[in-house]
């Protein structure tokens, strides 16, 4: 699979710590954070680190496991075109995938992305992100989805 880049999601428990923590204390100066997501830029990755509620909401996905040492992230990885979005989808429902489904997401930004969704077996979950009307870079400079249209 060729990517255009890739952002890890997590879920931590208090996103003013976290971005406190990245940014004071490992000297992640970029690090910053708005609609309650941290985003700090990596070379070559995003991360984004978000409480549990903002990141459900966001990635339109429930599979949240909360407690100490414990949490569910996304691999999302940008892709050319919506048709090679839905190739992978599909490929990946072959070799079985549950059917998670395809959406389009309006970003806080105004930015549209149509995103695959898909689990490996071991359930971890991975978006296949195709950005709509602009560069298909993703370049982190704008937090994940501000809300969910189908």
């Amino acid at each position: 699979m060729e990517t255009e880049g890739v952002v890890l999601s997590r879920v931590v428990a208090d996103v003013g710590r976290s971005l406190a923590f990245y940014r004071d204390g490992l000297g992640m100066s970029g690090a910053s954070a708005t609609d309650g997501i941290v985003h700090i830029q990596l070379v070559g990755m995003t991360l984004f680190l978000a409480e549990a509620d903002v990141f459900a909401r966001n990635t339109g996905q429930n599979q949240v496991v909360s407690g100490p040492g414990r949490s569910d992230g996304v691999i999302s990885c940008a892709i050319r075109t919506t048709a090679r979005v839905d190739q992978l989808v599909a490929s990946a429902r072959a070799a079985g995938s549950p059917d998670t489904g395809t959406r389009t997401i309006e970003h806080s930004s105004g930015r549209r992305q149509y995103i695959g969704s898909v689990t490996d077996p071991d359930g971890y979950l991975w978006q296949l992100v195709c950005t709509l009307g602009g560069t298909p870079r993703i370049k982190g400079a704008e937090p994940p989805a501000g809300h969910l249209s189908r």
